[in-house]
């Protein structure tokens, strides 16, 4: 099967990434020569949705537009992925101006496995947009709740790492997490 020419993943990824993310992510890249990672809730501030209402809690939302970002591009580059296949945009998928700077020749692969990815379906699809729709069960209970619950319960950064790919974290991922942590850490002393 030939790739198309481009798609668009999206997600908050607070953090990216966990084996869930990855499966999504990789059908990406799998289909197409280009992808476009669409951040959603880029800078904390999307309109509350009673189908997603965990979106916009502080402590569901710990890493900014620019730390995720850092955090995919060490992934991809330890996986092998060449820069010129990849691109980030924020993306707030509350925001109607938002579906309007996607390219309608791009279609907009969407996961559902849930009330709130239905819902996504359905907002693209209202926008105008080309959906490719995968109903892909998790690959292991793992969510960025649970990542984010590890990084926040285990202080000691030298098990971090081990912790968080027996959850199920992407073992390339850790890296760059553990680089926007030291970074953090730097900061508050």
């Amino acid at each position: 099967m030939s790739k198309i020419a481009a798609i668009t993943v999206h997600g908050r990824f607070q953090p990216p990434l966990h084996v869930n993310h990855w499966a999504y992510v990789g059908q990406g890249f799998e289909l197409a020569d280009h992808v476009e990672v669409l951040i959603t809730n880029p800078f904390q501030n999307e309109a509350f949705d009673a189908a997603a209402s965990w979106r916009n809690e502080p402590e569901s939302n710990p890493f900014s537009y620019d730390e995720r970002i850092r955090m995919f591009a060490q992934f991809f580059t330890a996986m092998g992925i060449d820069k010129e296949r990849y691109a980030f945009r924020p993306f707030n998928i509350k925001d109607d101006a938002a579906f309007v700077e996607l390219d309608p020749a791009v279609p907009n692969l969407v996961n559902v496995y849930s009330e709130w990815s239905a819902k996504k379906v359905e907002s693209f699809k209202e926008h105008g947009l080309q959906v490719i729709k995968l109903e892909q069960a998790k690959s292991r209970p793992v969510s960025g709740t649970l990542i984010r619950e590890i990084i926040k319960n285990n202080t000691d950064r030298t098990e971090l790492p081990s912790s968080l790919v027996e959850a199920g974290f992407m073992p390339e991922a850790v890296p760059g997490l553990m680089s926007v942590l030291a970074e953090r850490d730097q900061k508050a002393e």
